[in-house]
């Protein structure tokens, strides 16, 4: 999401550039899998060109457990009518429960079948078919174990074997591959990390909420609630606040205002260009802080410099957060890390440190600082490599992390290609990889534990990426699989845009920062993703 600029996210923010072109590549690579992945299926009729392929990865792992998907894609001419995934776990390990499909278990032979809506993949489509497994006794693998030992066998896709995948970017292979790298201790344990990609080049069918039952795969609704909303407001754009409309309508009792960045010479400013201490902005925190609003601050973003890369110091840094929060009032922060902030390891390690040093002082006046770090994110793969690495370090620095908030938008053609009408699941797809990766940086958290730890932002109505639009339908699908997995926390960019354009309509010329581009009433995203 953009710090300064009027028209919102940067195209492209749900991945920094390096790793959009790295998995641009990979993307190209899975396209030219050998054809010992392409399966062949019976056609409605002689000479119809059915095929599918089906590619595993491993998403996340923990000494528990881990979580794992299939990619589903239709490479032929027609569309397949129907498939059935099916495959064998080793001794001591089940499946828990899976999304995206109907699970029939077996005594370790394991049948996934299409829902009705993921029931005709058409050319070019692909599904995920996710699931999490649980190890009974078996012990915290070693770093020579492999997932040969530990994954999936024996997989067929339609009664016809499902290959041997090639090894992902990442270095995770599949079941059938062989060993997976280490990717190093994460919890002072020799197991290993993997950590796949599962990238295609094909869009993820339109879906309900993924399964939470591990007995049927159907998708069960628990019962429960978002714990949090935290729609952001631009702090940059002009014009008055409507402190009621702003402020704790609507079961919303936190904002969190974006984005503070340098000014230059490690000067906190809004957007890099707003004084902490404009009069205007004062009043309108004080006006947010009167309705009963609980203020949080948003650092980074996609424009201007993060103040971690200008401060030379973490105790130059940490006071700056200081200042801040001084002036703001405010009780948490959302470090919205990407760019050239998230690739130089340097900049983490600093930040981190600062955030450590910020979070003792709090402590010890009394005050404790509620930090969230909010992640470019890939709908399959989950986190890249970098934010991973990001997250290891605020683990070894001893930074209490609350969240870890996705950002499900500005994903690109080559991460996302035809996304109409998929906005919603590709956040539910992205929030299931990370839920697992959450729990393989902190392998004591329990399954809801880790859901309450996960936190996605969309952007409601147009993106700013062509035909990237998150529609009402989209908003409903998602607030509906949040309320399922027990999400722990929703935001969206932004309070100002929950609102019909002039026109009644909307824009197709581009993105709009005070209204969504899509026929809605006002405050329509507010009461959907609010339950």
């Amino acid at each position: 999401m953009g710090s300064h600029r009027a028209s919102g996210p940067e195209p492209g923010a749900g991945r920094p550039r390096r790793e959009r072109i790295r998995w641009a590549a990979a993307g190209a690579a899975l396209a030219a899998l050998p054809a010992a992945l392409v399966v062949a299926l019976s056609g409605d009729s002689p000479g119809r060109d059915h095929v599918l392929s089906a590619d595993y990865v491993r998403t996340g792992s923990w000494p528990t457990g881990y979580s794992g998907q299939y990619v589903l894609r239709n490479s032929g001419s027609d569309t397949v009518k129907g498939w059935t995934l099916r495959f064998d776990l080793p001794a001591g390990t089940r499946v828990a429960n899976v999304w995206n499909g109907r699970l029939q278990p077996a005594e370790g032979k394991y049948t996934v079948r299409n829902e009705n809506w993921n029931k005709a993949l058409r050319p070019g489509e692909s599904i995920v078919v996710g699931f999490e497994v649980r190890r009974d006794g078996a012990g915290v693998p070693t770093a020579s174990e492999s997932a040969r030992a530990d994954g999936p066998i024996a997989c067929t896709i339609n009664d016809k074997p499902c290959g041997v995948p090639a090894p992902t970017a990442s270095g995770d292979r599949s079941a059938t591959a062989g060993p997976i790298p280490s990717a190093g201790p994460l919890d002072g344990t020799d197991r290993p990390t993997p950590t796949g990609t599962g990238r295609v080049g094909a869009p993820s069918t339109t879906a309900p909420p993924p399964s939470s039952s591990g007995s049927t795969g159907s998708a069960t609704p628990r019962s429960g609630t978002v714990e949090h909303l935290a729609p952001y407001l631009d702090m940059t754009l002009s014009g008055a606040l409507d402190p009621a409309r702003a402020g704790a309508a609507g079961g919303v009792r936190e904002r969190t205002l974006a984005y503070v960045v340098d000014g230059g010479g490690c000067r906190p400013m809004w957007g890099g260009v707003t004084r902490l201490d404009d009069p205007v902005t004062t009043g309108r925190i004080a006006a947010l802080r009167d309705a009963g609003t609980t203020i949080r601050v948003a650092f980074g973003g996609a424009g201007g410099t993060d103040l971690a890369a200008s401060c030379g110091t973490p105790e130059e840094l940490a006071g700056v957060y200081r200042q801040v929060l001084a002036a703001t009032g405010a009780t948490g922060m959302d470090l919205d890390i990407e760019g050239r902030s998230l690739v130089r390891p340097d900049v983490v390690q600093r930040r981190n440190a600062a955030l450590h040093l910020l979070q003792e002082g709090a402590r010890a006046a009394g005050r404790p600082v509620d930090i969230g770090y909010s992640l470019p994110v890939d709908p399959l793969q989950g986190l890249g490599d970098e934010a991973k690495a990001l997250l290891r370090d605020a683990v070894a620095q001893q930074v209490e992390v609350s969240y870890v908030n996705i950002k499900a938008l500005n994903y690109g053609a080559a991460v996302a290609p035809r996304p109409q009408g998929r906005m919603g699941q590709f956040a539910s797809d992205a929030a299931h990889a990370v839920q697992g990766q959450i729990r393989e940086v902190w392998p004591q958290l329990s399954e809801e534990q880790s859901w309450r730890r996960v936190s996605v932002t969309v952007m409601i109505g147009r993106n700013d990426v062509a035909g990237e639009v998150f529609t009402l339908d989209d908003a409903r699908r998602f607030a509906e699989f949040a309320r399922t997995v027990h999400l722990g926390r929703i935001a969206w960019w932004s309070a100002a845009r929950d609102r019909p354009c002039p026109d009644g309509a909307g824009t197709e010329a581009g993105v709009d920062p005070t209204c969504s581009g899509v026929a809605q009433d006002a405050d329509a995203f507010l009461r959907i993703l609010g339950g």
